[in-house]
This record gives C-alpha cells, structure tokens and sequence, in this order.
C-alpha cells in the first residue's frame, strides 16, 4: 500500500525533503563521535553559567530511597535529558538498559516551549501523534506508531487513567514534573493497552530544597492565567517534605462561543523518616469548563480551493446557550517504597480518581436542502456520566551481583476497578418515539439548522427524552515478573511477563428501542428486540517482552525486542439490523463484548547516550500487528456500531535526538515515517472493505525539529530563544480513504529574557496562522471536519524566590 493518496504538490515534496535533511543532518551529524563521544562529552563538561531562575541548586545530595526524586525533580526542571525513568522497567532504569523505544519530555522542554495542552507538549516527540483537531477540552486524543491510544493509553504516576465514552482525565501541564513516552506493547508491566504504547505523566513531587514559584500570562483569544507552585522541607531533619501547584486559567479558543476555563490545585505531602522509608501522598482537583470545539464544518468549504476556507476557523455550529462541556476531576492516593536492605526493596501505588461530566452538544447531520449548501441540519444529545478509576499496584524488587552476571529480578500483582454510569438524552434516536417516523422517516426536528456563512443563533432545542441508561464496570487483576541480568562485560538481557484476568460487566436501558419494539409489536410487525439488554466478559490472556541490548562503554547501545500486548475494551458492541417492513428502525438489537484486542511487535534499534553528556540519540524499526480491530459501522440505523474483525498492521522508523552541541544550545529533532494498512477487513454489507488502505486519522509521516539557544555571558546574558518546524503528513477521515486530510506544515517560537529571580517569556504556536484541517469525519452521508488551531500568542511573567 502506498503511504499517501491523492496529489502530493512539489512545493509539499520539497519542503519534506529540506525537514527530513534537517533531522538526518543534526543525527548523523553526530557520527564521528559514535566511537569517541568526544563531542558530546565537551557539551556536558563545559562551563555553563547558569541563569538563577532557571537552575535549582541542591544543597547537599542523599543517598536512597528518600532523596531520590528530589534529584530527579531537579533534573527535570532544568534539563532537556533525564537519564533514566521507571516507566520501561518499574524498577528506574537507565533509558539505555531499556529494550523498547522511549522518550522523556522534561519540565524544561514544556517550559522553553510555552507547552498549554497535550498536543504541545508531544509535538516534538517520535511517534506521536496527539490532539489532531487542537484544544479541546473534553479530552486528550492520542496516536502512538499508528494505533489510537486514547482510551488505554494515559498514565499518571505509573497508574492506568483509562478513558470510557466522554469521562476522562486530561492532563494539566503545570502538574507535571516530565512526560515519559514508552512505544510499543506496554502489557507485560501495565496490563490491559493497545500496541502503540502509552504515556505517562509524572506528577511534581515535593522537594528537599525550597522552591516558591508564581507567573502570569495573557495571550491569544483573552487567555488569562495564573499558576503557582510551592515546595520544600516542612521540618529541619527534612523527614517531611511538602508541595502545592495550583492553576487557574480563563479565556476563549478559536472557536465562537468556546471557552476553555480551568481551575487545577495538587497538594502533595513526603513523609520520609529515613533513607530507606518513603510514604507521599497525592492529590488533585481539576474543573474544566469548556464550549463544544468539535463542530464538523462541511467539507467542501474547508479545501484548500475555497475562498471562505480561512473564514470559517472560528464558526461556531451549536448554541451559545445550550452547548457545553463540563467536568470535575479528583485523584487521591500515595506512593510507599521501603529498602530492606541492598538487595530487597517493596514499592505499593494506589489511587483513586473520580470524573463527572455534563456535556451538551449541538452537531451537523447534513445538508438542509441540495440547493442551498450552507444550510445544514443539526441534532441536539446530552450525556450525564459518572465515571470512577482504582488501581493498586503491589512490586517487590531484588538486586543481586552474582560473580559472571548482575541480576535484577522484580515480581508484582495489581488490580483496577472502573466503574461509569452514563445517561444519554436526544440524538437520533429520540425519533423513534414519534409513531410517525415509522412511515415518514422523518422525525421531529430536535433543534433548527444553521446557516454555515451566515449563523444565527437562539434556536430553541426541543425537551430531550432519555435515549439511552449505561452500566459498566470491568476489574482486571494482573500478576507480572521481570528479569535483568547483566553479563558477558555488556550484554543484557530482559525478560517480563504477565497474566490478566478480565471480567467486564455492562447494563443498559434503552427507552428508545422500547418504543420501537411497543410500536412494531402493536401494529404486528415481527422483531426480535429484546426487553432486557446486558452482557458480561470474562477474558484472560497472557503478555510480555523479551529483549537483549549490549551496552558499550561509550554509551552506544544496539537492541532487539519481541513484545505481545492484550486489551479488553471497557465498552459493549451494538449491532442492529434494519426492518424489512419498516426501514426507518431496527427490527433487530444485541449488544456483546469486544472480542480482545491482542498485538504482536518485533523492534529493532539503537540507542546512543554519552556517559556524562546531556544528549541522547535514539533509531528504531518496527513492525506492529494487532489483530480484532474495533472499527465504526457507519451503516447502522442507531449510527453507534461497530464491528470488529479487522487486522492492522504497522511498520515504521523512528529516530529522535535531543543534543547540547554547545554551551546553551539544544536541538530536539524527531522523524516518524509509518506504512500503516488495514491487512484484514470483514466489513458489514454495505461497507466497502478496506484492506490495503490506511486507519483513519494516521499520518504516514511525521517530522520536526526544535532549536534553542540561550545566551551564557555578557550583556545578553539569560536572553532564549526558540524556534521548531513541524511536517504532518495526509490522513484520512474515512477506512475507505476517500475522505483525505491535507498534510500541513507548522511553525513555533519562543523568546524569553531571565533576570535574577524574574523570567519574562512570549510563546508562538503556529507562528505563520497557518490554515490547516486537523481531522474530518464522516455521519452517514455528511462529512464534515475540525481545523487545527490558529496562531496562539502567549506572554508571561514568571518569579521564583
């Protein structure tokens, strides 16, 4: 299969090719020190003459469990590179000794960039493909090598945050100490995730040095914020430690109508009464407050050819008064590890999180009338949910040093429990209380249309019936070991593996089937709706990983790995047939589990991280195939179906650098190219199938770059600044592939000033206000889609004493 359809313009090709030579140059740049490490080595140990706010000195440094992650919250806050994470392995590995590919996106990174969401704060990563339609405030959209990780794919602290229908927890950028991004199988440690991989935010932990910092910013679209974030030892015998981040922002998007409010505190508290104890406790309150950003724009006014293309970025297609998203979000729970000795140590993580959520929304389900294009008719539909997520985790390690091998031996059991309640209202269905629909197809009008070019708005939406009562619960209890042994002078190898066991339990109330079913049974027509509608799933299966890497002393590091990943949905699949006597309803209605999903991976690669040097290098190949592929029927009367009976398969590269090549100089540079392709398809008649094409919403190419210099001496001293390039390759918005995205290019800036305990700092995303189309769908005949977000300027003023 080819990676890309349609016409691709010269200018495009060109413009890849200088972006791609971007990248190749500043890695293979780096060639002649393979060996040496020279280069790198004079980065690291050269003088800096660090700017006061932007360093943290640690006065003094402890050995063990207690003092730990205050070095690496420090390292975090002022480096581009971390040398070592606990999301590969659980057990706080080198990035090196890890056999899969991982990135680390460092509080420093997300500061330079003027990071505000998700989709910032990934940009510059391999592999990912985050946010595609912009801000959105009901959730973060994740694509890792090609497979859609949004509903398995966030972590928070090592602990799954699972997404079920609209509850979530999307992740506020000022909470987070680093972002660790492992692609790939990740069930042999987490359990229950697609074969992309996952990505884990890692909160800001209380510190044993004093920190006391606030800032304030305004920028684009009346944007307000404000954030502060306090930490420090709460005693002299700093045994108790103490941390509070808070941040509240008001303001609008680029959208009509749209805010984007937020309101996020995280206190945090360390007991740690010696070196070998640690207890912290974490918490956090999020409310989010937001419009309805995904609006579906017709098509054809979004193409590149359009006048009215650039026009229409801020439309707003709901009602100001009706349209809504809002949602509170609470975790609690702690960290505990405590050292026996040098070889034994005990780690539990436990959490709760809780999500409710109220969201109205006004969309488009097609044109009005052929003759008048800009005319399109809208539905209404509301959703109460309340949605809860806990999760324990249970770890025992052992160190040995054995007299031909090191050995590091890790054995765990966890468990999670999720639970949402979920309360449709109007949509389509709600027709199907109207007898009249059963001749006409045709039913009561929930809300009036929109005209796209020329809106008015105060259209009254009709009283909306219940349409639909969910229960879901699922509880996983997984038991995994794992195994690293060093030998052989540079040989490593490890092992891990697990086994899940699944149990998910669904109930529905379908108010609107009801009354079809009342309705064909009084007028004679033979269905085969049920009364009752439930479902439950046990499923159990195995996963794991296997790899072997040899470390060499300049810190080059080639790797192989084979990895089996596992996942059961926490959702049910619908299906319904039309009647034979009545088209406009279903005269048939089931609801099942989805068959698990399970993935399979080989990757090779090389890593390359400079003993003492602040730069690493990473080049990977893979090839991923995850079979029971959950894809949307489309032709389903109820337009909630899916069907499941696909194949994906995924092969691509990925190389990323992160550099110092001087003294204040950094480069991020990252490429993904991916041949992604549907291999297998039964599709529902009258779906077309879709073997050899492409998943919905994947770019066959992904590339960017980011440099940043800041002055170290002089006049200028403390004066940054930054600038990045992005190329996002076509999608397309349909498994048919006759809906394509166009591909885009993006630029991003930064400059700030440091002075003393002061940071002055404005931020560009998108510099150019470049128009581009982040995503299109399809809803039966309509297709409609989302821009990306406009240039956004931010200005902030930041004190740290």
């Amino acid at each position: 299969m080819l990676l890309s359809s349609g016409t691709v313009s010269h200018k495009a090709v060109s413009g890849r090719r200088c972006l791609a030579g971007v990248s190749t140059v500043a890695m293979l740049a780096m060639a002649p020190a393979l060996w040496s490490g020279e280069a790198f080595a004079q980065a690291a140990s050269g003088g800096t003459a660090a700017v006061q706010l932007d360093t943290l000195s640690v006065q003094g440094s402890g050995a063990g469990v207690g003092s730990g992650s205050t070095n690496d919250s420090i390292v975090a806050a002022n480096s581009y590179v971390v040398s070592r994470s606990s999301s590969g392995t659980k057990t706080n590995a080198s990035l090196r000794e890890i056999p899969q590919s991982i990135s680390v996106v460092t509080q420093k990174q997300l500061e330079d960039r003027g990071a505000q969401n998700l989709a910032d704060a990934l940009a510059y990563t391999a592999g990912v493909y985050a946010s595609p339609q912009g801000d959105d405030g009901r959730f973060d959209q994740l694509i890792i090598r090609g497979f859609d990780q949004t509903i398995r794919g966030v972590y928070r602290d090592g602990l799954r945050l699972p997404l079920t229908s609209f509850s979530g927890f999307p992740q506020e950028p000022y909470g987070i100490e680093r972002i660790d991004v492992l692609r790939g199988p990740t069930s042999g440690l987490y359990g229950l995730n697609d074969p992309g991989g996952l990505v884990n935010f890692v909160s800001k932990k209380p510190l044993d040095v004093p920190l006391r910092e606030i800032f304030g910013s305004y920028g684009t679209y009346n944007r307000k914020q404000f954030g502060f974030d306090l930490s420090g030892p709460a005693n002299p015998e700093k045994t108790i430690l103490y941390r509070i981040t808070g941040f509240l922002r008001n303001g609008g998007t680029q959208a009509d109508y749209v805010d984007l409010d937020r309101v996020y505190i995280a206190p945090a508290v360390t007991f740690r009464p010696s070196a070998d104890t640690s207890l912290t406790l974490l918490g956090n309150y999020q409310k989010d407050v937001s419009g309805d950003k995904y609006r579906l724009i017709p098509q054809y006014y979004t193409n590149g050819s359009n006048p009215l293309k650039a026009n229409l970025r801020d439309r707003f297609l709901g009602e100001p008064d009706f349209s809504r998203f809002k949602s509170e979000r609470a975790m609690a729970g702690y960290e505990f590890s405590h050292r026996f000795d040098n070889e034994w140590t005990v780690r539990q993580n436990l959490r709760y999180a809780h999500a409710s959520t109220n969201y109205n929304s006004i969309y488009p389900t097609g044109l009005n009338n052929t003759a008048s294009p800009s005319l399109i008719n809208r539905s209404a539909q509301t959703w109460l949910e309340d949605y809860g997520v806990f999760t324990v985790d249970t770890q025992i390690q052992h160190e040995h040093v054995f007299d031909w091998f090191k050995n590091t031996a890790l054995l765990g059991i966890d468990y999670s429990n999720i639970q949402n309640k979920s309360d449709q209202r109007g949509g389509p269905t709600q027709s199907f209380f109207d007898p009249s629909f059963l001749i006409t197809g045709v039913g009561p009008a929930l809300v009036g249309p929109i005209d796209v070019l020329n809106p008015t708005y105060g259209s009254a939406v009709a009283p909306l019936q219940r349409t639909l009562l969910s229960r879901l619960s699922q509880e996983q209890t997984g038991i995994y070991a794992q195994d690293q042994v060093k030998f052989g002078n540079g040989f490593l190898f490890s092992a891990n593996a697990r086994y899940d066991w699944v149990k998910t339990r669904t109930d529905v109330q379908n108010p609107a089937l009801d009354a079809v079913r009342t309705t064909l049974n009084s007028i004679g027509v033979p269905n085969a709706i049920p009364t009752n509608f439930g479902v439950t799933q046990n499923a159990e299966s195995y996963s794991g990983r296997v790899g072997l890497s040899y470390l060499f002393d300049n810190g080059l590091t080639p790797y192989v790995a084979a990895a089996r990943s596992f996942n059961v949905l926490p959702f049910y699949i619908q299906s319904s047939t039309r009647s034979q006597f009545v088209p406009a309803v279903p005269d048939t209605y089931s609801i099942g589990p989805a068959k698990p999903e399970i993935g399979e991976t080989i990757e090779g690669g090389i890593k390359f991280q400079p003993p003492g040097s602040n730069s690493t290098f990473l080049l990977t190949y893979f090839n991923t195939k995850k079979t029971n592929a959950l894809t949307f029927d489309g032709t389903d009367p109820l337009q909630q179906a899916y069907y499941q009976t696909g194949e994906i398969t995924v092969n691509g590269i990925e190389a990323e650098a992160t550099l110092e090549l001087a003294e204040g100089f950094r480069l991020l540079s990252s490429l993904t190219a991916l041949n992604a392709r549907v291999t297998r398809d039964i599709p529902p008649f009258p779906l077309p199938d879709a073997t050899g094409n492409r998943p919905i919403q994947v770019p066959n190419i992904v590339i960017s770059n980011w440099a940043d210099y800041t002055v170290q001496t002089g006049l200028f001293r403390g004066l940054g600044f930054g600038f990045g390039v992005r190329y996002i390759g076509d999608t397309f918005g349909d498994t048919a592939n006759t809906i394509r995205v166009p591909d885009y290019f993006l630029m991003d800036a930064s400059i700030r000033y440091s002075f003393d305990n002061w940071r002055f700092q404005v931020a560009a995303n998108n510099l150019a206000d470049k128009v581009y189309v982040g995503t299109c769908a399809q809803l039966g005949g309509y297709v409609g889609c989302n821009y990306g977000d406009g240039r956004r300027i931010t200005g902030s003023v930041t004190y740290r004493w």
